[in-house]
């Protein structure tokens, strides 16, 4: 599993708070930054998912994430227009929806909403590094995330409602009577909500295909160590009322492979 350093934490923290200020404005930008202050500890260390292949399924995969969205969506948007789309939306509107697609993540005012797998079985076998919190209320992640943004008198209109509301598109269910109409009257009348869908979407098969590339890599290694240690011979037991300082050093370069392959790194 990647894990950030200290350093990296803070850094992508930083970056987030950076792009608050640089963003926003008034009131507007003094509410958002006392919600992050609130959720500064929780938040830093949050992961974006419980499962190792799904995205950024470590400590700060969070915000790293968020930040690869606000990122994607500002290049979707330009491919947009550049094909034809018309953007009726602003930059400002378009941040704000991918800054706070997943706020729901963060949990909710008093709990976590990701808590380590504690059950060795499913994290073994599952792959589940985390998993969610029964102790607070059941809400859709979108759902807990309106409710803390207006918890903070964070104001949100109406397109960054509906772009945060179905960012998982049609993933979720309940996205359907939104996404999935047969009456052109009733479509969507602002297309900022498929952009914001599409970035998400984007940037987590991203994070997938990074994801799968470091674990070839760790498979690679592990291969490749087992190949070593598969062509050391230790050659074939004799009585010998003494060892030979040759076969002592062979069976000691066996053994630091095995640790180094089967040790603990912890």
């Amino acid at each position: 599993m990647k894990q950030l350093t200290e350093n990296q934490l803070l850094d992508n923290w930083n970056k987030l708070l950076q792009l608050v200020e640089d963003t926003f404005e008034g009131e507007r930008k003094e509410k958002l930054l006392e919600m992050y202050k609130f959720f500064e500890d929780r938040m830093i260390v949050a992961p974006a998912s419980g499962k190792e292949e799904y995205h950024y399924c470590y400590a700060g995969g969070y915000v790293n994430h968020v930040l690869h969205v606000v990122e994607t969506a500002l290049e979707v948007s330009k491919t947009y227009e550049k094909v034809g789309g018309y953007k009726d939306w602003t930059d400002e509107e378009l941040i704000f929806s991918a800054l706070h697609h997943d706020l729901g993540k963060v949990g909710d005012l008093t709990a976590e909403y990701y808590i380590p797998q504690d059950n060795d079985w499913r994290r073994k076998t599952l792959g589940e590094v985390f998993t969610h919190n029964t102790e607070i209320d059941n809400m859709r992640v979108t759902d807990r995330a309106l409710f803390i943004l207006q918890h903070f008198g964070v104001k949100v209109n109406l397109k960054e409602t509906l772009a945060i509301k179905v960012s998982d598109g049609l993933y979720d269910e309940a996205n359907t009577y939104y996404m999935k109409v047969f009456d052109a009257s009733r479509s969507l009348k602002n297309h900022m909500p498929y952009i914001i869908h599409w970035a998400d979407h984007m940037a987590t098969q991203a994070e997938f295909d990074e994801w799968k590339r470091e674990d070839e890599d760790n498979k690679e290694e592990m291969e490749s160590r087992l190949s070593n240690i598969k062509n050391i011979s230790i050659g074939k037991k004799e009585k010998k009322p003494k060892q030979k300082h040759n076969d002592k050093v062979m069976e000691s370069k066996h053994q630091d492979l095995f640790d180094e392959l089967f040790g603990d790194n912890s």
